[in-house]
């Protein structure tokens, strides 16, 4: 594909696949990307005790929030 070339693909069609053959990688898989988000996912134990961290863990578990390990 070069330019402003269209190239059709039909509806359900996952057009990640034609990135990914361009040279195109997600920050879900780039290291840099994930220690960022790991960092900011961090930020709020920082001043807590073990209890206090325990407890947080908890709560994100009790409300599934996802956290980058």
């Amino acid at each position: 594909m070069k330019g402003n070339e269209y190239v059709w693909t039909p509806p359900g069609t996952d057009i990640t696949l034609r990135w990914r053959k361009a040279g195109w990688k997600p920050a879900s898989e780039q290291e840099h990307y994930r220690n960022k988000w790991r960092y900011y996912q961090e930020l709020p134990m920082r001043k807590l005790d073990e209890k206090g961290k325990a407890d947080y863990e908890e709560l994100l578990r009790l409300h599934k929030v996802a956290r980058i390990r």
